[in-house]
C-alpha cells in the first residue's frame, strides 16, 4: 500500500501547491511564477541529494537514465505546461483543464505498450472515474463566458499537453529506474528551469513582492520537490498506470482545500467529485 499512500499524498501536496499560488497566479505570468518556483526547487534539492549522498554519483550517472529523465522535463514540464497556458489563453481554464486531465488515459496506454505494465481492467474503472471527477471539479458555468464558438485550437493545444505530461511520466518512470529519485529531481528542476526562463521574457521588469516570492517558493517545495519525490518513489513502487490516477486526483483535493482555508463556496458538484474520486482510489489499490 506505501505507493498507492505516495501517490494519494502527491496529489494532496499538489493541492497544497495549488492553493499556495493561486493569489499569486492572479497577479503574476504563470510561465514566470513556474520560473520562480522551479528555481526555488531545484536550488532546495541540492542540499537533499548531498544528505542523501546520491550527488556523489552525479557523474557516475547511467547516461540513458539522464537523457531520459532531462527529455521528460523538458517534455512533460516545459513543453506541456506551456501549451497548457496557450489553451487557457484560447479556451478557458475549465475547458482546458477539463482535457489536459484526460493525460492518465494516455498514460496507462503507453505503459502497457512501453513499460509492460498489466491492464487490468479494474485500474482502467479507477482511472475513468478519477478523470470524470476532476471533469465534474473542472466546469465552471461562468468560465469562458463570451468566447463563442469553442477553438480547435484550443482543444488540440489542450490535447498535445495532455499527452506531453503522459510521455512525461513514462519517460521519468523509465528513467528512476537506473537513477536516484533525489538525483533526478535535482536534475530535472535545474533544465527546466533554464528552460522556462528562456521563454518567459526576462529582461522584462518583474513585479513581484516578498509575499509574493515567499508563497510561490513555498508552493515549489511542497509541489515540485517534496512531491515530486513521492511521485517519483511511487512511480517506482506501483507503476506509471496506477500511481498516475491517483495523484491526478489533486484538482478536486485543490477544491477541497479551498472550501476549507480560502472559505470557498461547497457546492454539490464538489461533494459529488469527492465521492466519485473516492470510488475510483478504491478501486486502483
Amino acid at each position: 500500500m506505501l505507493g498507492e499512500a505516495l501517490a494519494i499524498l502527491t496529489a494532496i501536496l499538489w493541492a497544497v501547491s495549488t492553493v499556495l499560488s493561486a493569489e499569486v497566479l492572479k497577479k503574476i505570468d504563470p510561465i514566470r511564477s513556474n520560473v520562480i518556483r522551479t528555481l526555488f526547487s531545484a536550488v532546495l534539492s541540492i542540499p537533499i541529494a548531498i544528505v542523501t549522498e546520491d550527488l556523489n554519483s552525479l557523474f557516475n550517472v547511467d547516461l540513458n537514465a539522464l537523457i531520459l529523465v532531462i527529455l521528460a522535463a523538458i517534455i512533460g514540464f516545459g513543453v506541456g505546461d506551456t501549451l497548457l497556458f496557450k489553451s487557457i489563453t484560447i479556451i478557458g481554464v475549465s475547458r482546458a483543464y477539463t482535457i489536459v486531465y484526460t493525460s492518465p488515459f494516455f498514460t496507462m496506454i503507453l505503459a502497457v505498450a512501453l513499460l509492460n505494465e498489466p491492464f487490468i481492467i479494474r485500474y482502467l474503472a479507477g482511472t475513468i472515474l478519477i478523470v470524470l471527477a476532476v471533469i465534474v471539479i473542472s466546469i465552471d458555468d461562468n468560465d469562458d463566458a463570451g468566447r463563442g464558438i469553442i477553438s480547435l485550437e484550443g482543444i488540440m493545444l489542450a490535447l498535445l499537453a495532455s499527452l506531453c505530461w503522459a510521455v512525461g511520466t513514462i519517460l521519468v518512470a523509465m528513467g528512476v529506474k537506473n537513477i536516484s529519485v533525489y538525483l533526478a529531481n535535482m536534475i530535472r528542476y535545474s533544465i527546466l528551469f533554464l528552460f522556462l526562463l528562456l521563454i518567459s521574457k526576462p529582461m522584462r521588469r518583474w513585479n513581484i513582492t516578498k509575499r509574493d516570492l515567499m508563497l510561490l517558493s513555498a508552493s515549489g517545495a511542497t509541489g515540485m520537490v517534496i512531491a515530486g519525490i513521492t511521485f517519483l518513489l511511487s512511480l517506482k513502487f506501483i507503476g506509471a498506470s496506477r500511481a498516475t490516477p491517483l495523484s491526478s486526483s489533486s484538482p478536486v483535493w485543490a477544491s477541497i482545500m479551498s472550501a476549507i482555508f480560502l472559505k470557498e463556496k461547497v457546492t454539490p458538484r464538489l461533494l459529488l467529485s469527492a465521492i466519485i474520486v473516492a470510488v475510483g482510489t478504491y478501486f486502483l489499490i
